[in-house]
């Protein structure tokens, strides 16, 4: 499967936590797994926001979280 047929979306700006990794929102990959992995490893800015992964054609949303702040930060 060479079509990019997975979008990183957010509800806030997506920082990426994963070195190496310029994720924004609206961000299109091929692979569902690596995706997931990269949505599941990215915060938002400000915290609170929801980070999921759609499948472009279906519009069906595969993986989803929502974001909130750290008990460390208080």
């Amino acid at each position: 499967m060479h079509a990019q047929t997975y979008r990183i979306e957010s509800t806030h700006p997506i920082v990426a936590t994963l070195p190496r990794t310029d994720v924004r929102n609206g961000s299109l990959l091929g692979s569902r797994e690596l995706a997931i992995a990269i949505a599941a490893k990215s915060q938002t800015a400000p915290p609170g926001g929801i980070v999921r992964v759609v499948h472009v054609p279906s519009g069906e949303v595969v993986y989803s979280k929502t974001l909130g702040g750290s008990a460390l930060d208080d």
